[in-house]
């Protein structure tokens, strides 16, 4: 299984870490190297930076700002605006040239996800909240924007929103496959559900949930570890042991030392609660077993 590292901007909260873990998805994956990563964009912010360095900037971004005079959707000129203002610390100068990036491509989401993460940082989540959403209505299976939305719901304290995206997901996801397959990956679109009724402490409607995804793919190690977890945690010790060794004999080698690792916490320290850490992933919308 090909894995590559994609740089993560975490929302805080958004689910616990088994669920991203497992999806094998990154919150806002980027197109790597495109943009500047935060410790650049920190080091601009510098009173100390040096002038003739930022000089040098300026100048640069003025070239860009001719290109798109002449060019208004010059992909390159609109990704070095962003990476350019960035470095200079001037966050909210880049929401123009990213709002022009996500509509000219819309083929490309990792724009929309970037606009939206500059949304949050500027402390706007609904217009975060609506960038997301854009991305759900031509790719309504897109995970990390699921993901996004999901997490601000639940950050929001409307776990029913959150429910309700996943369960709308689920029951237009036929309609959306006929359209373009595997438009939507239900199994991973089930799982995060299951994961937010674990987290609301509503156990019967996950058992549920991964009974369903079992039913649907007996060989998804995910639904077994999820149910493992829960019935741990209500004292049937014996099963749990059962659903993890499962888990075990189905989950590909980089997972395996997770569920290993989760097959020998206490109850007490299953990951319930919500958690801003995220193992390394890849940048696709999904990883299947």
């Amino acid at each position: 299984m090909t894995q590559r590292t994609a740089r993560q901007w975490i929302i805080n909260g958004v689910l616990i870490v088994i669920t991203l873990s497992f999806l094998g998805v990154s919150i806002a994956p980027l197109i790597g190297g495109l943009f500047a990563p935060p410790t650049q964009q920190a080091q601009a912010t510098n009173p100390n930076q040096n002038t003739s360095e930022q000089d040098r900037i300026k100048i640069q971004i003025e070239g860009f700002e001719a290109v798109l005079k002449s060019d208004p959707k010059n992909q390159t000129a609109l990704i070095g605006l962003v990476n350019l203002r960035n470095q200079l610390g001037k966050v909210k100068e880049t929401i123009e040239p990213l709002q022009t990036l996500s509509d000219a491509f819309p083929d490309t989401p990792e724009y929309r996800m970037t606009l939206a993460k500059t949304y949050l940082e500027l402390k706007d989540t609904k217009n975060a909240a609506a960038e997301y959403r854009k991305i759900l209505t031509t790719k309504p299976g897109y995970i990390p924007a699921l993901q996004s939305v999901v997490g601000l719901e639940l950050n929001d304290k409307r776990p029913e929103a959150a429910i309700g995206l996943l369960q709308d997901t689920l029951k237009t996801a036929e309609t959306a496959n006929k359209i373009q397959a595997n438009a939507v990956d239900t199994a991973s679109v089930r799982w995060i559900l299951g994961e937010v009724y674990r987290q609301q402490n509503r156990l019967d409607d996950s058992i549920a949930t991964y009974d369903q995804m079992i039913k649907e793919n007996p060989k998804d190690f995910r639904p077994y570890v999820g149910k493992a977890q829960l019935r741990q945690v209500q004292g049937k010790d014996d099963e749990a042991k059962k659903l993890f060794d499962k888990g075990l004999e189905l989950a590909p080698a980089d997972f395996k030392d997770e569920v290993k690792r989760l097959a020998a916490l206490s109850p007490q320290k299953q990951p319930f609660t919500n958690s801003t850490q995220t193992p390394s992933s890849t940048d696709s919308p999904t990883k299947k077993p």
